[in-house]
């Protein structure tokens, strides 16, 4: 605490305040030396005690002991306040003090600990049952029954937090030994004991304490224009927080609504927008053992986009129920707007059939990873090849026959490099091809790379086909 030992000036030395009170003719009455010490006489001629008596100037207050004489360099209770006088014996007034401790709170570790003597040298202390906080020189500080100050980690009722393990107990925290000073609208980073908190921690958590000094404690708040989310030990949470605890009880059984994401532990303001990150264990066992990462999409309230697709800065894209961006080509299917099931696929054989009870989409990395394609020239790299598709406006595979060519739920079919035309069927008919996947159309004994012959109508539908020209 600054300045806290810097004694206060006084007014008269020692020396000068009792030259002051020998130059007054001795009377029956008043302030005397006995054995060289201080006493203060009454008309009897007997030692005045327990009793206050200012010097003959008036300027000060000095305090007669038990014993009648003049106390100094010791703390006085008097009428259940507390006061202290210098080495000269004055009252010591508006000024910090750090005495020795005769108390049985070890938690002063070197045996001291901090008064301040208000205007009426009376220690500032609590009359409360409990914690309550004093204003001295623009801070403010709590003190307990007896007038020490107390610091660190301070309870409801006005007690030091003593044991480590304890600290989610505090409410308020005044600072180190000599400081003292509470937190009052202020982040504070505390090394806290907790044996079962997160390793990016590193045993510091961030706390934030109001205008009261009390801690924020489960509760959200907006500060500084970022939403912050505190439990009921008022740590500000970090990564993922749900408020239920049923949610988290099994692994894959919690829902992308139960939970927020609150960034670092350096950062902890709830996450708006895009974040990269690992999911939680309830949400995604696997990828939370696997430390895999995905990217999400929280709103403006903080909740994740799921199952659906989202337009985003101009751009679709896919989430499953759990948040989780999707990334390739999928096959979908939907319940009233909502992504219901959704398929990966990794291999061309993984490809639905025609006609069965799902879309293909493909989400990319054109222009940004993840963006729904949305167009009938695309590159799709499975894990066997690299494939031609096409997609709807929407984002649906084509099914059909489209620009004069064939697409079987988005992928576009086309004739070996080889072969250079090949037979398709679709919807009942036969169709000619060549390695563009354009349809032969009105063709009259072309030859494909096995020397093999064909004709084609109007539509590009196989007329005839052998081994010699028709």
């Amino acid at each position: 605490m600054t300045n806290k030992n810097k004694k206060m000036p006084q007014i008269l030395t020692a020396a000068a305040i009792m030259a002051a009170m020998s130059a007054v003719p001795a009377l029956a009455a008043g302030w005397s030396q006995e054995n060289g010490e201080w006493v203060y006489l009454d008309r009897n001629g007997s030692r005045v005690t327990d009793v206050w008596k200012k010097n003959d100037a008036g300027t000060h207050w000095f305090y007669l002991d038990e014993d009648g004489y003049m106390a100094t360099n010791r703390l006085v209770e008097d009428d259940e306040n507390y006061y202290y006088v210098n080495e000269d014996g004055a009252m010591v007034k508006n000024e910090w003090r750090k005495l020795e401790d005769d108390s049985d709170n070890d938690a002063y570790t070197d045996g001291t600990c901090w008064y301040y003597l208000g205007s009426n040298g009376k220690a500032v202390k609590n009359t409360s049952d409990k914690a309550k906080l004093t204003t001295i020189n623009g801070k403010r500080y709590v003190f307990d029954e007896e007038g020490r100050m107390l610091y660190g980690w301070v309870s409801q009722e006005g007690t030091m937090v003593n044991e480590d393990e304890e600290w989610s107990g505090g409410i308020f925290y005044c600072g180190e030994e000599d400081d003292g000073a509470a937190a009052i609208n202020q982040w504070r980073l505390l090394e806290v004991d907790d044996p079962e908190g997160d390793d990016d921690a590193d045993g510091s958590y961030w706390f934030y304490f109001s205008s009261n000094g009390k801690k924020f404690a489960d509760v959200t708040k907006k500060i500084n224009g970022k939403n912050y989310q505190f439990d009921d030990r008022g740590v500000a949470q970090f990564k993922w927080y749900t408020a239920s605890a049923s949610s988290m009880a099994t692994p894959g059984s919690a829902s992308s609504s139960d939970y927020k994401f609150y960034n670092s532990p350096e950062q902890c303001w709830r996450a708006e927008g895009w974040f990269y990150t690992v999911p939680t264990e309830s949400i995604d066992p696997e990828a939370y053992e696997n430390d895999e990462q995905y990217w999400f999409y929280a709103d403006k309230k903080g909740n994740l986009v799921s199952s659906q697709l989202k337009t985003i800065d101009r751009y679709k894209y896919g989430f499953n129920e759990k948040g989780e961006m999707l990334e390739g080509l999928y096959a979908l299917t939907f319940d009233g707007g909502k992504i219901d099931t959704y398929r990966k696929i990794e291999n061309i054989s993984e490809m639905p059939e025609a006609g069965e009870e799902c879309k293909v989409y493909y989400f990319g990395n054109t222009p940004k990873d993840g963006v729904m394609a949305a167009k009938k020239d695309v590159k799709v790299e499975l894990d066997d090849d690299t494939y031609d598709f096409g997609f709807r406006t929407n984002g649906e595979g084509i099914h059909g026959i489209s620009d004069n060519r064939i697409y079987i739920m988005g992928r576009k079919l086309k004739a070996d490099s080889e072969m250079k035309y090949q037979e398709v069927e679709f919807e009942g008919e036969t169709y000619l091809i060549n390695t563009t996947g354009t349809i032969q159309k009105k063709k009259t004994n072309i030859k494909d790379g096995d020397d093999t012959y064909y004709c084609t109508d109007s539509r590009g539908v196989v007329t005839y086909k052998g081994s010699e020209k028709k």
